[in-house]
């Protein structure tokens, strides 16, 4: 059994022993570097074509709708408000009742004005014949007319003090007071706006005037109003350090008691800085330090220098140094180098 046991640990060393001299003699399989892996099997990269289009650059900035005038009706008198025949988004015309006060002792002075009137009307009617015949002077007849001015200046303004009108034709935007309450003297009352034309206030870094001219279009974010750039602040604001710029837009129709845009609200205003009607593009993206790698017809990237004009929205104009229809690297040219061999594996 000994001799047995032993042969059988003979016989499997010596196997061992084989495979180690035969796995010694096989071949060895060469290893290759990175650089030779990549050019073997190609950088991977997504590009994307260069093509000729229309190309519209907008510069998004927001500020605060107003309308094209503002006026707002304050309190002359303590008196109670009586009524307000307007409510907001009522269209109103320059001079039309829109707040009535009422106490006793603004009704006696417009009552006691009434009656100053009258009592000069009736001394003008009785002195005009008189004045016709020549039987009164001169004088006389112009002290009667200057005291029936009087009289009616005096009653307007006994009237206007306890019955507000409407500065300007517009919209009434807000109603600060109810009927009942008794407001201060000059307490704002009621706002009203002109949106005839509606305003964007904008405020804008001196790096983003640089942009910006008088008469450039512009649109509202999410609606449909189309409108232009019509100020240019030439100072700063002390505080703020920004320029104001003034965007003005088409504002509600006769009969549209709705504003498309609030005064009071935020917009967000987009400014079209340049436009192009055709022009050689190719998605931001592509750009790496003033140039762009470009994959030709056999997957090889070459590295490119081009002028490029407009920027924004994600694309960018070439001016020179590119033709139309050539692939360009949008995503992986941080491996690329000249001559090095592409695979496309998306763009």
């Amino acid at each position: 059994m000994k001799r047995i046991v032993g042969g059988i640990v003979v016989l499997a060393l010596a196997a061992v022993v084989i495979f180690r001299i035969v796995q010694a003699s096989a071949p060895v399989e060469a290893t290759l570097d990175v650089p030779e892996i990549r050019q073997e099997t190609g950088i991977p990269v997504e590009v994307a074509t260069a093509t000729v289009g229309p190309l519209e650059v907008r510069r998004p900035f927001t500020g605060q709708v107003r309308g094209i005038r503002s006026a707002t009706v304050r309190a002359r008198t303590e008196d109670q408000i009586l009524e307000i025949p307007v409510r907001v988004g009522t269209r109103v015309s320059e001079g039309e009742v829109v707040l009535r006060q009422s106490s006793q002792g603004s009704q006696a002075s417009v009552r006691q004005a009434e009656a100053a009137h009258a009592q000069a009307s009736r001394t003008v009617e009785r002195l005009r014949p008189l004045h016709e015949q020549g039987a009164i002077s001169t004088q006389d007849w112009d002290n009667a007319l200057t005291a029936l001015s009087v009289a009616e200046a005096n009653l307007e303004a006994a009237r206007r003090a306890i019955v507000l009108t409407s500065p300007i034709d517009g919209v009434v935007t807000d109603i600060l007071e109810t009927p009942g309450s008794f407001p201060g003297g000059g307490d704002p009352l009621m706002r009203i706006s002109d949106l005839s034309r509606v305003q964007v206030l904008l405020g804008v870094s001196p790096g983003q005037r640089q942009e910006l001219a008088v008469g450039q279009h512009a649109l509202v974010t999410g609606r449909a109003a189309q409108g232009r750039v019509t100020r240019i602040a030439l100072q700063a604001d002390p505080d703020s350090r920004l320029i104001e710029v003034e965007v003005t837009f088409p504002g509600t129709s006769v009969g549209d008691t709705t504003p498309a845009m609030v005064p009071g609200t935020l917009a967000t205003v987009e400014i079209v800085v340049g436009a192009r009607d055709s022009t050689l593009q190719v998605p931001a993206a592509a750009l790496q330090d003033g140039g762009v790698w470009v994959v030709d017809a056999e997957g090889v990237a070459h590295e490119r220098t081009v002028r490029v004009g407009l920027r924004g929205n994600g694309s960018v104009e070439i001016l020179e140094g590119l033709d139309n229809g050539e692939r360009v690297v949008t995503a992986g040219a941080s491996l690329l180098s000249d001559g090095v061999r592409t695979r496309v594996v998306g763009g």
